[in-house]
């Protein structure tokens, strides 16, 4: 939640005609659900914490980190921190980044978000404050279609959109 937020403050500041970049990069979060850590812990408190549990496991170097992991029937493992959140760890897709975290699955301090309905909202908020405008039902459906190829919604789904847009807002303290 806390890269979210800072992502909404970032981008509700920059100007209109650099939306659809900020589109491309939404498309690339999650597929069908999307977990999200809610705790008060910062990015970089949790992976503090997290890397000090890994030295003392003694996997935190690349090699032993590849074993230990490969050492789950599941491939991978799940850590708790100081605030009872769990994370889980696997691979990493890229050399430089073999750990790759994420909040654990119906774990303390997680949600579980549906991935299209985060993007609707996250991307209606950020395109109603880069014009100045109230989030609205035609914005919602025009960011769905025309940015990120996705059907209409209808009122029931909108509602949850808009709760999640509105929490989002307030978190971040945007205007919406």
């Amino acid at each position: 939640m806390g890269f979210l937020v800072s992502q909404i403050r970032k981008w509700t500041a920059k100007p209109e005609q650099l939306y659809p970049l900020f589109v491309a990069k939404l498309k690339v979060l999650g597929d069908s659900l999307f977990d999200i850590y809610t705790g008060k812990l910062d990015p970089g408190q949790v992976a503090a914490e997290l890397r000090t549990t890994l030295q003392g496991f003694h996997v935190f170097e690349k090699e032993a980190y590849s074993r230990w992991i490969d050492s789950s029937s599941q491939l991978f493992w799940q850590l708790s921190i100081s605030d009872g959140s769990e994370w889980t760890m696997r691979h990493g897709d890229a050399e430089e980044f073999y750990i790759h975290i994420h909040p654990a699955r119906h774990g303390l301090h997680t949600e579980r978000l549906k991935a299209n309905q985060l993007r609707t909202a996250l991307a209606t908020l950020i395109l109603a404050n880069m014009r100045g405008e109230q989030p609205s039902m035609p914005l919602l459906n025009h960011v769905r279609q025309d940015f990120l190829g996705l059907s209409r919604v209808t009122k029931p789904m909108a509602r949850e959109i808009f709760t999640l847009m509105n929490g989002m807002a307030k978190i971040a303290d945007v205007p919406h």
